[in-house]
């Protein structure tokens, strides 16, 4: 009698299944880390686990026995839209020209004339910067005055305040006042509510697109548009409130006369250099 021979059995070879679930085959690679997933779910599940955003780094080095098409095609892909962005940066830059400072809002010319006769320079900035969206200055024709935005930083805390609408012509110890009364920053604030008024040192940059730039010490009860001019300001000005105790590395350029409580006049020239030098206005990139 023969052996019998055991029929022989069709070896078919079972699919991957999937690594999310692990129970359905893949269907799907993912192009960012290569894992095998079988469903939508399964993809979203594995992008929210594991933070993988799902497209392949561009810029990864591949070994050239793993360089195949789908990877010089994505190439191919990434060159295109180099070049894409690149001519239509050109064909902005070609439009604007040199008329791109021109194209202010009218709000902000009449903001930046204004200004300007008051003999402080007023830098603009792109739209999209922070600064450019919490300013609110604006310049009120009728009332031939300016309603600052106003920044304030105490010294040696993390408090930072905001105040819209101040008029040039008030003095700053109203504003000042307000924030010191009791408040949820009272705890920071502290020291300076102890204090006397005034004896706190405010100070404002001259320059505030130069990063060494000396700073001047503001009288306290002198309105803000009498002592701004002569700076540059970015935005709105940013005051920096100091305790008498408190110590600065900074160059000071102090007030050149006393300002009386009676006096309107808005003649008062905060930063005229200590040797009598008549400050010369710098020029500003307005192409922003």
């Amino acid at each position: 009698m023969g052996e019998s021979e055991s029929p022989s059995k069709s070896s078919t070879k079972k699919p991957s299944l999937c690594d999310e679930c692990g129970s359905n085959p893949w269907k799907y690679r993912c192009p960012g880390c290569s894992l095998l997933t079988c469903s939508l779910p399964c993809v979203k599940s594995h992008k929210e686990r594991t933070s993988c955003t799902g497209k392949r780094k561009q810029t990864e080095f591949v070994p050239l026995a793993q360089f195949d098409d789908s990877i010089l095609l994505s190439d191919y892909n990434m060159l295109e839209e180099t070049k894409r962005l690149v001519e239509s940066a050109h064909r902005t830059i070609t439009g604007f020209g040199s008329n791109i400072r021109f194209r202010l809002p009218m709000r902000l010319h009449m903001l930046r004339n204004a200004a300007k006769r008051r003999r402080t320079r007023l830098l603009v900035l792109p739209q999209g910067m922070s600064m450019r969206q919490k300013n609110q200055s604006h310049y009120d024709r009728r009332n031939n005055c300016i309603y600052w935005t106003v920044e304030w930083r105490f010294h040696s805390t993390d408090v930072i305040l905001m105040d819209h609408e101040v008029d040039e012509r008030v003095n700053l110890s109203t504003i000042l006042e307000k924030h010191l009364a009791p408040s949820p920053w009272g705890d920071q604030l502290k020291s300076f509510r102890s204090s006397n008024l005034d004896d706190l040192k405010l100070f404002v940059r001259k320059n505030a697109k130069g990063t060494k730039s000396p700073y001047c010490q503001l009288n306290v009860r002198a309105p803000i548009g009498q002592q701004l001019q002569n700076t540059m300001v970015v935005e709105y000005p940013v005051i920096h409130v100091f305790l008498p105790s408190h110590c600065y590395d900074f160059e000071v350029e102090k007030t050149k006369s006393s300002i009386k409580k009676d006096e309107k006049s808005h003649s008062v020239d905060c930063l005229s250099s200590p040797k009598g030098v008549t400050f010369r206005e710098e020029e500003i990139e307005e192409d922003c």
